[in-house]
């Protein structure tokens, strides 16, 4: 192995070992059944990896599949339960009223965009 090729695995070594306490997830297109099934196992990921504070950006989002929502709830309560939050934002209408046909109305604290989101990203979901 050479000199550069050495320095470059030491520096993905020591990115790997980096814990973030939050970050932000940009959703885009349509979210089928396999698609929120990858998104819900990068959620249990970072939730392994300690981060507790996640946002759902899903402003480029044109289709959820209602099927998968219980899992997204369900992974909202464990991110709780480890002291932070899955919060959402983006959402259309369309998006809003696929959420509350899946169950989740009232389960996600729900923003207007990411900024907004990102400015309440330590403060715990009380419910509505």
């Amino acid at each position: 192995m050479n000199e550069v090729a050495r320095k470059a695995t030491g520096s993905l070594r020591s990115r790997s070992r980096l814990r973030l306490r939050h970050t932000t997830l940009g959703l885009r297109g349509e979210l089928d059944q396999g698609a929120l099934t990858e998104l819900g196992d990068r959620l249990i990921r970072l939730l392994d990896q300690s981060c507790v504070w996640v946002l759902l950006d899903f402003s480029a989002v044109e289709h959820l599949d209602y099927r998968g929502v219980p899992a997204l709830v369900a992974r909202a309560d464990a991110f709780r339960r480890a002291g932070g939050d899955l919060k959402v934002c983006g959402l259309s209408p369309y998006l809003q009223a696929v959420l509350r046909v899946g169950g989740a109305h009232g389960a996600f604290e729900v923003f207007r965009d990411a900024a907004d989101a990102r400015a309440a990203m330590t403060s715990p979901f009380e419910g509505p």
